[in-house]
């Protein structure tokens, strides 16, 4: 019982730190909104930011991943020693390659003529190509903290660098797109230098050594190429997106950008937070009989989660938006636009959630291939339906290709689970009580706009504030009407036991 109470306590506090970090970061997108807009130098800044947080992004997250089994294994610090060199030398040389070709990188990427993009872009990157390379090493400091459940320490440090970049953005006078790439750099400079301090304070033991030859060094990179791919999926979508609206005319890139910012904030906020939380205790339940039993508990208490945040974006959003980003050069059609780009995104939240779920169940059982294979299927697939679509309705056919590839995605690895796992559970009650949770969510959704529709308030926050807290309130009563196992859970003997 102590434990639980600890272990929700710390749960509590990392939600707390990343909800005050995501106020911030969003206080930060405001300001960016109003000074650039939907601009041909946003979306220069924009494309050179998203090829390389693509690029390190797969870095970050593997290595997070693959740390965490395996730091418990004294015998096994050389490969982790070994793993470590290798893969931040290589890091380094992608880095200077991609220094040096970077303008010819832009051009083929971005499928842009228009020399002022390409100008800026190329400039540009020299910050968010080192900003990228720094934050690559956050998935180390990110994978060994962790491990000791020093959770909160790394979200501290988030927020306070968020909100010193805030005031550098706030009291910077006469701001152009080159200020707003050197305050990023310096702040994520300076909380990278954090982190690695508190990397060295976990007495995290750590020596350069190149051999290539130590057998668990071999198994340690043969798991994690596949990981790499599989968990890369959210940022291989985002950059296929990137590409296709880069090739759809000026501002397409920033619309895609601000409405990605919106659903980044609640992956973070939420499903990041929870799976983070949730990925070690998968691990130390792994050798439990009931292991499949545990994870139907996460599943379904993700898609309950990730439903009732579907179900107030689909209510709110568009006031959400228009709070966060209308003001300044962002407008009011602008804002129309970003809500109904960020509205079909959400609708990807609680698949993205539970296949992330099921891709992690199958690192803990030493497979990384089959969600490898998963992600490649899925990625031809984003590529083909999303340029398809994006020929009949531009920008919202990029985006809902990326949805459709969600689903399939998780259709398949259910799929690839069975044939592997089998289920040691009841499929067809645990779809009813997932579909119910569906089900709940588009009644809530229709009483919730009903009810706004009859009773219209002039005041956005106070919009927010009150329809808000009837649209939680329904959602809340009608789980409670249909005996919703995610109310019962703590009270089995096969609950979550947080």
């Amino acid at each position: 019982m102590f434990k639980e109470k600890q272990a929700m306590k710390q749960l509590s506090l990392m939600l707390i730190l990343t909800i005050l970090t995501q106020i911030f970061m969003l206080l930060k997108n405001t300001i960016v909104a109003a000074t650039f807009g939907v601009s041909a130098e946003l979306d220069a800044f924009n494309f050179a930011s998203s090829i390389s947080g693509f690029v390190y992004s797969f870095i970050g997250s593997g290595i997070s991943t693959i740390l965490i089994p395996n730091l418990a294994y004294k015998e096994k610090q050389k490969a982790i020693n070994v793993f470590i060199t290798i893969l931040y030398t290589f890091a380094l040389a992608v880095f200077f390659i991609m220094l040096i070709f970077r303008e010819d990188l832009i051009i083929l990427l971005s499928g842009s003529n228009d020399n002022s993009f390409i100008k800026i872009s190329s400039n540009i990157f020299i910050a968010t190509l080192i900003a990228g390379f720094l934050n690559s090493l956050l998935g180390l400091v990110n994978g060994v903290l962790q491990f000791h459940g020093k959770f909160n320490r790394l979200k501290l440090v988030t927020l306070f660098t968020s909100i010193l970049l805030f005031f550098i953005l706030f009291f910077g006078t006469n701001m152009n797109i080159y200020y707003y790439a050197i305050a990023i750099l310096i702040t994520t400079l300076l909380n990278i230098t954090i982190h690695l301090f508190l990397l060295i304070r976990s007495q995290f033991k750590y020596k350069i050594c190149f051999d290539i030859n130590d057998k668990d060094f071999k198994k340690l990179i043969v798991l994690f190429f596949p990981i790499v791919f599989s968990e890369g999926v959210y940022q291989i979508s985002l950059i296929i997106d990137t590409m296709i609206a880069s090739r759809l005319g000026i501002g397409q890139v920033s619309i895609l950008n601000y409405s990605n910012t919106v659903i980044g904030m609640l992956n973070v906020l939420f499903l990041a937070n929870i799976t983070a939380f949730l990925y070690p205790k998968l691990i130390n339940e792994s050798k439990d009989n009931y292991s499949q039993g545990k994870l139907i508990n996460y599943i379904v208490l993700i898609n309950t989660i990730m439903c009732l945040l579907v179900a107030l974006f689909v209510v709110l959003g568009k006031e959400g938006v228009s709070i966060l980003y209308e003001r300044g050069k962002f407008t009011t059609e602008d804002t129309k636009i970003v809500y109904f780009c960020a509205l079909i995104y959400i609708m990807s939240l609680p698949t993205n959630g539970i296949r992330d779920l099921i891709y992690k169940y199958f690192y803990i059982n030493n497979d990384t291939y089959t969600p490898f294979k998963n992600s490649i299927l899925i990625s031809l697939l984003n590529i083909l339906i999303s340029i398809l679509l994006s020929l009949y309705i531009g920008i919202y056919g990029v985006i809902l290709g990326t949805v459709i590839a969600s689903y399939l995605s998780l259709a398949f690895i259910i799929i690839r689970f069975k044939k592997k796992f089998g289920f040691n559970f009841d499929f067809i009650n645990i779809l009813i009580e997932n579909v119910k949770v569906v089900i709940i969510t588009v009644i809530t959704v229709l009483l919730s706009s009903f009810i706004k529709n009859l009773f219209e308030i002039s005041n956005l926050f106070l919009t927010i504030t009150i329809y808000a807290s009837i649209t939680l309130l329904l959602y809340t009563l009608l789980l409670y009407l249909s005996k919703n196992r995610f109310l019962s859970l703590n009270k089995k003997s096969k609950g979550l036991n947080l």
